[in-house]
Formats: C-alpha cells, structure tokens, sequence
C-alpha cells in the first residue's frame, strides 16, 4: 500500500462516519475554515478531521507512517458553565478519533496496521478564524515494505562477469541447410573468464545455474532471394531446445549492404547440468532465407 492510499483510507473512512462532515491533509495553513466561501472554495464542515504528516521512519522491511489527526468542531458558546461547551466537545472528538482507529484496525484486513500502543492525545481549544475546539492523536501506521532494488528505476549493473568471448572479423552464417555455421571460438580476446564452464567451438560448455547471456555485435542481411531468418535463439544441446532472447534489439528486417549494430539478452537463462549450448542459432523454415553477415561479435556471461 502507498502512501497516497492511506491517506485515500483516512479519508473513506471520515466519509463513511456518521457524524464527521469534513476531511482535510496538508499543514496547519491548509486548514479549511467556515468562512472561506470563496468562488472556487468551500467553507468547512464541522466536525471537521484534518491529517498533519509527522516524521516517518524504516525499521527494516516496514514503513512505520506517522500522523497528528486533529478532530476539531466549533467552540460554541453556552451559558452556565464557560468551559462546559469546549470540554463536551473534546471529549465528542477524543470518540471520533477511537471511532476512526477501530475502523482502521477491525475492519480492514490487508497489511498495513495501525498500531494501537503509544497513541497520545492533546485536547486544545484554538481561535484560528474560526474558534475551534477538538482533539489531536498522534498516531502510527506500519506498511510492509521491503527495498526491492529489482523495481527500482535504475540501470540494471551486471558486475558478475564470468565468460566473455568475442570475435571481431567478418562472418557469413545461415539458417539454410548448408549455410555457413558460426564459428565463435574461445580463441579470441578476451578470454572465457571465471569457472562456470569453457568453448569447444561455437558451443559452451555449462555446468548449470542461471546467468545472464547478453549477445552484442554489427548485423546485416545479405541482398538475395529469400526471407528474413528468425532472429537467434539459443539451443540447448543435447534436445535442440531454442530459446529466443528476452529483449531484441536492431536485428535486421530487410536486406542492406550496411552493417547495423545489434544487441540480444536472455534475461534468466538456465544452463543445463549436462551438455551446453549453442549461440546464434538459427532455425530453418520453409522456403529460401537470406544469409547474415557478423562482425565484431561480443558473447559474454552474468553470473545471478
């Protein structure tokens, strides 16, 4: 639950409460009066509750909200007794306050809690322009809400390099039955890094667990009569099982004689526990399919 949404609940519940008329966020000076009936505005209704945040802090996985929740109704005057109309109307407003915590702890079920323990109340009686009388609850609310990095809007940094291969010279490869095959030994530079597995010519050799394969090179179709191969995928050997990249980007659509940049990742790959894998694999179908043209190929591994 957000923050937006307790303050939503505060103020459904004051809707749904038989005698509070009126609710209100913000500091002090955004206080409502009965007075401002301005074009745009209108006065107040009382008994009027009013949200004033307080200092918030984390312990751990759980958000503990902190509010002064003010409810507050006109100081009416009376005869007799010249305190009896304000004190009658802090007490009315301590009940209004008790009425909304148990509201907020019986009836809804979800995480966020209100914490029932170290509630401290400060009646007042105040003239702002209007002369008002109430009560304030100091008051808490923890929401769980663990730090997940994984959400967060930041550039996902993989430091755990573990094998990174490259092959920077030209290469012709094919999804037709004798096309050229690629070749992307571990011979180049740098070298296979880390101990998760090693090259036997295009394949690597995995020992199993999950990385992430990220694929980068310049790509282009080679003009001819045939279609456009399916972008690459990964073949599990042994069982031929392709799997296509999570994320596709600059892989051609049309023959050219210019090389573009491209780049492919598998987000959560798991590598098998026997046999390995097969980079850029392409999966013949049915009828003539342009060949490719590779350079500057960049394999690499994240460890997750």
């Amino acid at each position: 639950m957000t923050y937006k949404e307790i303050i939503n609940r505060f103020r459904t519940v004051t809707e749904q409460h038989y005698m509070l008329q009126d609710f209100g966020y913000g500091q002090l000076s955004d206080l409502k009066t009965q007075s401002q009936l301005g074009p745009e505005e209108q006065g107040v209704d009382y008994p009027y509750l009013f949200l004033l945040p307080a200092t918030s802090n984390r312990q751990g996985p759980v958000m503990n909200y902190s509010f002064n929740m003010i409810v507050m109704d006109m100081a009416r005057g009376e005869e007799g007794d010249q305190f009896d109309n304000y004190i009658s109307i802090q007490s009315q407003c301590q009940q209004y306050i008790d009425d909304v915590l148990a509201r907020l702890y019986y009836y809804y079920k979800d995480q966020p809690e209100i914490n029932l323990t170290g509630i401290s109340y400060t009646p007042f009686k105040e003239k702002y322009q209007d002369d008002l009388a109430g009560m304030t609850a100091t008051i808490t609310i923890s929401v769980p809400t663990p730090l997940n990095e994984c959400i967060a809007p930041f550039p996902i940094i993989y430091d755990r390099l573990d094998v990174w291969v490259t092959k920077p010279e030209s290469q012709i490869v094919g999804a037709d039955p004798g096309d050229p095959f690629p070749n992307i030994r571990a011979n180049g530079t740098p070298k296979p890094t880390g101990t998760s597995g090693g090259w036997d010519l295009d394949r690597f050799n995995s020992y199993g667990g999950n990385v992430r394969i990220e694929v980068t090179g310049n790509i282009r179709a080679i003009p001819g009569v045939g279609t456009i191969p399916p972008a690459f995928k990964i073949r599990k050997i042994p069982g031929a099982t392709h799997t296509s990249a999570t994320r596709t980007v600059g892989y051609p659509t049309a023959a050219s004689e210019t090389l573009q940049p491209f780049e492919m990742t598998w987000d959560d790959f798991t590598l098998p526990n026997i046999g390995g894998i097969q980079f850029i694999a392409l999966q013949d179908q049915p009828g003539d399919e342009l060949q490719l043209e590779l350079t500057d190929i960049n394999i690499k591994f994240y460890i997750l």
